[in-house]
């Protein structure tokens, strides 16, 4: 495309940099040029602005519908209508939760997206200009009635129609739809009428469900999303950009440490990594060989149990269960490209994309501000390619960037859909509303706080935090203002009148919450729990269970077995001692001691000795696959430990010589060398002390 500012362009479609770059060069640049068409939106000395808008004052939300409408009006004063007077029933609460859950249930299809109008290409650009904006009005006057008639809450939409347009052409040039979604609560982001939308525009368009930051999840949270999934029909995948990213730094580190191309060193590893894999594979299958073979003849029940036990071992729960894997770059691509040829191939022989070799698959990412977009972008083409920002709207419009020879990502602005909520500090803790636009910072606050629980919050921000109240349980979570002011007060950031920054501290708690350091996944619904947090007690493994169960039974034989043949010995030895106790009294006495410890040992060993069942246990509860070798490894080091937490240590041995007060100021005898009948004797310290009497 030659150059440009003195640098040179990439080949490739810019289509969404096109647009913008129209889009401003054409835009007005005076208030006359402006005119009345645009005074009160945000597309005001823009000409068409991509700026993001979620929310506006009474004012200018009454501004942008009349513009919509095309209409003016002049203001009536005197007339004031009272809606509310602020006073709030407590009785009726309950009532009103069931009256809103069974209007929301009556109008979830009303919740649809705005639809692009039908147009020919014979149409001007202001008659398309002019239809589209009546069905955006038609659009938003339809969620204002809802809203008014049902007495529903609707979260923060995207209210610019600009950025719905933005939308619009994704879907068109896509082969696939992606949406891309926070695994931590996939059904917040989740838009099913996006899904109808893509199948509208043709049957073919099919979309897949891409649950970025998948790595927060534990392989328990993510088997549960993948049954949830499979039983409604829809197709997803696991995914992590971030956990890609630091992985691809690492690697280019190494890779200039080593002073070779990262791709080279790439390659080497995943040569090292099959061969691992491949010795892992041989050891196993030689150990269930073993396994399989049965214990000896010499060897104990104990081998049993350990075989039982390695037997009902659980597996690596990834290769158990494909499903919840994360997938890398590659493994993505190519189900990018494996989604398009099946797209393209279900349209039919009539479709003009089947006849196009030359063409490239175009694949549309879309979803809500902050869930990761433009870092899965970054992540696919290991360099920064589109912006990122921990503010929600960062990408502008939309743009297509080739990540491989066969494939095309076309990236989409965050698009905020409307859905029902119950307050504005749940669509504020998931990263939805920029947070530096904040006000109110409490109740957000307070909902990451009941969310991640207090054990969490201490551990992560290292604070004590102020005890719960009486008539609450020890465990509850800190209040909003209890956590604000403690971490506000362990940073050190005051307002200025020497007060607590509970707005500084507050923002940062809220970004910790949506980057991933403070951790609350919620669970499909109709499952107790319905969020996860770490640090909880995950349900006892029934493989686990069933694998202690084997070996303290099996093993039981072998314990009682031992116990005799200890008590055997023990009872020669007492035989001994009595034939021999009137040839050497005394020595008996003096060596006493010495023969009580260990009889004592050999009596309370089964107390003291970990037991095969318990070691058993806990390997299978690790995940670890034990034979009887390493069994009597582990429990022979087990006692060991134990003998030496019994012995004494020696630095206890050393004892010092007792500290006393002295003798300062008293009088000493003759033969003690110290008095001689003088008024004066020497204290503790060497100096002279005066004796009294004188």
């Amino acid at each position: 495309m030659g150059r440009h500012n003195g640098r040179a362009r990439k080949a490739g479609e810019r289509v969404g940099a096109t647009l913008a770059a129209k889009n401003k060069k054409t835009a007005p640049k005076t208030q006359a040029e402006i005119g009345a068409n645009f005074k009160h939106t945000t597309d005001a000395g823009l000409g068409r602005n991509m700026q993001s808008v979620l929310d506006r004052n009474d004012l200018d939300e009454l501004m942008a519908m009349a513009d919509l409408a095309d209409r003016d009006f002049t203001a009536e004063r005197g007339q004031c209508i009272v809606i509310s007077t602020g006073v709030v029933d407590p009785l009726a609460e309950a009532r009103r939760e069931e009256e809103r859950a069974a209007a929301e249930a009556r109008n979830a299809h009303r919740l649809a997206l705005p639809r692009r109008p039908a147009w020919t290409p014979d149409m001007s650009a202001e008659q398309l200009d002019l239809q589209e904006r009546t069905a955006f009005l038609s659009w938003r006057r339809a969620l204002a009635h809802m809203e008014e008639e049902e007495k529903l809450l609707l979260t923060p939409f995207e209210k610019n129609l600009e950025v719905w347009r933005q939308l619009w052409r994704v879907l068109e040039r896509s082969d696939i739809v992606v949406q891309v979604v926070d695994a931590r609560d996939p059904l917040l982001y989740r838009s099913e009428d996006l899904e109808a939308m893509a199948r509208e525009l043709h049957a073919s368009k099919s979309s897949l469900l891409l649950l970025n930051k998948a790595d927060l999840l534990p392989p328990h949270v993510r088997t549960a999303w993948a049954d949830y999934f499979d039983k409604a029909g829809v197709e997803y995948a696991f995914w992590s950009a971030y956990a890609v990213i630091q992985e691809q730094q690492a690697l280019r580190s190494e890779a200039a440490a080593l002073g070779v191309e990262p791709a080279v060193l790439k390659k080497l590893q995943a040569l090292q990594a099959a061969e691992a894999a491949e010795a892992a594979a041989a050891y196993a299958a030689r150990r269930e060989a073993a396994a399989g073979a049965g214990p000896g003849p010499g060897s104990s029940g104990s081998g049993a149990a350990a075989a039982a036990a390695g037997a009902a071992v659980p597996k690596d729960p990834v290769k158990e269960d494909p499903r919840i894997k994360i997938l890398d770059v590659d493994e993505l691509l190519d189900l990018f490209e494996a989604k398009c040829c099946a797209a393209v191939a279900a349209a039919g022989a009539d479709d003009p994309r089947a006849g196009d070799t030359d063409r490239k698959h175009m694949v549309g990412l879309v979803g809500y501000p902050n869930v990761g977009k433009s870092s899965t972008i970054n992540a696919l083409f290991g360099a920064k390619k589109t912006a990122v920002a921990p503010t929600p709207g960062k990408t502008k419009h939309f743009q297509t960037l080739h990540v491989s020879p066969d494939c095309v990502l076309c990236d989409c602005p965050g698009l905020v859909m409307p859905k029902f909520a119950k307050s504005r500090a749940d669509m504020v803790a998931a990263g939805v509303v920029p947070i530096d636009r904040l006000t109110d910072i409490r109740q957000p606050v307070d909902v990451v706080a009941r969310r991640c629980g207090r054990d969490q919050l201490a551990r992560v921000y290292g604070i004590k935090l102020p005890p719960a109240l009486k008539h609450l349980p020890p465990s509850s979570p800190p209040t909003a203002e209890q956590l604000l002011r403690a971490y506000a007060v362990l940073r050190g950031w005051t307002a200025g009148s020497g007060l607590p920054d509970e707005t500084r501290a507050g923002r940062q708690i809220l970004r910790d919450y949506t980057n991933g350091k403070l951790v609350y996944c919620l669970l499909p619904p109709g499952i107790t729990p319905i969020g996860w947090v770490p640090g909880e007690a995950e349900a006892p493994n029934a493989v686990a269970l069933a694998a202690a169960a084997a070996a303290d039974a099996s093993s039981e034989a072998a314990e009682r077995a031992e116990a005799e043949a200890a008590a055997a010995a023990a009872g020669v030895a007492g035989s001994g001692q009595g034939s021999g106790q009137g040839e050497e009294g005394t020595g008996q006495e003096e060596g006493e001691g010495e023969d009580e410890g260990p009889s004592t040992s050999a009596a309370g060993g089964g107390g003291e000795k970990v037991g095969r069942a318990a070691l058993a246990a806990a390997a299978v509860m690790a995940g670890d696959d034990l034979d009887a070798a390493d069994l009597d490894l582990l429990e022979g080091l087990a006692a060991e430990s134990a003998k030496e937490k019994s012995k004494r240590p020696d630095y206890k041995f050393n004892k010092k010589a007792p500290r006393t007060k002295g003798d300062r100021g008293q009088q000493r005898a003759e033969w003690q060398g110290g008095f001689d009948g003088a008024g004066l004797v020497h204290g503790k310290k060497g100096g002279l002390v005066r004796v009294g009497g004188y």
